[in-house]
């Protein structure tokens, strides 16, 4: 994911940094925030990927899989997320070469994130609609195919971003992250991923049209349903994940025409990306409680 950054971001002098509302003391406060919040969205995360690791009746749902495999890519975002944390601190970036690095892991993990949402609308519609469409395109170890596409995309942005033709960076100035424009393949890389995740929302939203739908026309039908119960919950999370991606895509790729261009807009854009990694673990505590 990026912002577009003023043109100067990477080499602000001290006194516009100051005018900007930057200061030693909110390098301080906004990187340990960075380093708690996503210490603690990872360790979240992972006790419920240990639940549903262990639990034989989640496991045993492509859905839960799917959600399994949205864990994984949420805590590696998580990493560099942290290290970001350090960045801002210090102010420096150490060595452009471990910038680059952390722009590989991030936003590569992001977009396959982003696809999964997709497959998971499409997962939970298939499986309230049609129980043989569901087993032909779920059923066995299928749901593994649709695994393996959002981890090819992952794989192609890691490629591309770790190339010496296509860069995405973390700014300490700015709080935030931006693709190095200066670079030939950064542009169509950023193009791409603007692509991927805003096209996502409105193939989410129709399938999510269609659930709903789907819910009303046979509402007797489904309140009797044995797994009625599981299949709200699953709705539930499933609907959350989806609306807090799609929140967050929107105004990343689309703020300049929702939010002032200032250090503030850009900070709370980058702890929204952040956050992304809590949503679920937040949802599944509350609708397992």
């Amino acid at each position: 994911m990026a912002t577009l950054l003023p043109p100067y971001s990477t080499d602000i002098p001290e006194e516009a940094a100051t005018e900007s509302g930057r200061t030693s003391q909110t390098d301080w406060i906004v990187g340990i925030l960075m380093m708690i919040v996503s210490f603690a969205c990872a360790a979240a995360y992972y006790v419920i990927l240990v639940t549903i690791y262990k639990d034989k009746e989640l496991s045993r749902m492509a859905s839960y899989r799917f959600m399994f495999f949205l864990g994984v890519f949420d805590i590696a975002q998580c990493f560099p997320h942290f290290i970001t944390g350090i960045f801002t601190i210090t102010q420096t970036v150490f060595h452009p070469m471990l910038a680059k690095a952390m722009g590989v892991i991030a936003t590569p993990c992001y977009v396959a994130y982003a696809i999964l949402t997709i497959f998971l609308s499409f997962n939970r519609f298939i499986q309230l609609s049609s129980p043989s469409l569901d087993k032909y395109f779920f059923g066995g170890n299928r749901w593994m195919i649709w695994i393996g596409l959002a981890a090819a995309w992952c794989f192609l942005f890691m490629l591309s971003l770790s190339s010496p033709w296509a860069t995405i960076r973390y700014i300490p100035d700015w709080y935030s992250w931006d693709y190095d424009y200066d670079l030939p393949l950064s542009m169509y890389v950023q193009r791409v991923e603007m692509c991927v995740e805003i096209g996502g929302i409105f193939v989410s939203a129709f399938f999510y049209s269609l659930i709903v739908y789907q819910l009303i026309r046979t509402k007797k039908r489904f309140l009797i349903s044995k797994s009625y119960n599981t299949e709200i919950k699953v709705l539930i999370q499933a609907s959350a994940i989806t609306v807090y991606c799609t929140v967050l895509n929107v105004l990343w790729h689309n703020y300049q025409w929702m939010l002032p261009a200032n250090l503030w807009s850009y900070t709370a854009l980058n702890f929204m990306w952040i956050f992304n990694s809590g949503v679920y673990p937040l949802i599944y505590f509350i609708v397992n409680k």
